[in-house]
């Protein structure tokens, strides 16, 4: 038997079938989770409106599989979430100013930007929503 850095003696086997579920378990890298069933369906509805409004962008699995998670009440705050967040995004995509489309490609752009840095690939907030590579 070993002896572990805390003195608690541990048999080889064991103490390397607790590193290997630690290296492979799929909690070992997770990502974060939204705090709430509506900021779940916040951020699903922010991958959906980023994929159809900016170039190069796709909706990622991880957020495919985000409405799953959730039932009852809790599905019912997902989806009313997700629909005020994807009119937004809506109102984005088909901004329309004839005498002037810069402020409305500025707004793109940056809707676009701020995507990419909270749900994409090395996102701040739930990264891998949003993948980056077409439509």
């Amino acid at each position: 038997m070993d002896v572990a850095s805390d003195g608690v003696a541990m048999s080889k086997p064991i103490r390397l079938s607790f590193i290997a579920f630690v290296l492979y378990s799929p909690f070992a890298f997770a990502e974060p989770l939204p705090k709430s069933a509506k900021e779940a369906g916040a951020r699903y509805a922010q991958a959906l409106g980023a994929a159809e409004t900016c170039d190069g962008l796709r909706v990622g699995k991880m957020a495919e599989a985000l409405k799953n998670e959730f039932s009852g009440n809790d599905l019912k705050a997902f989806n009313a979430q997700a629909a005020d967040v994807y009119a937004s995004w809506q109102k984005v995509k088909n901004c329309s100013r004839p005498l002037d489309p810069n402020p409305c490609r500025i707004m793109i752009q940056l809707s676009c930007q701020s995507a990419v840095s909270e749900i994409g690939p090395e996102g701040s907030a739930i990264p891998h929503l949003l993948e980056i590579g077409g439509h």
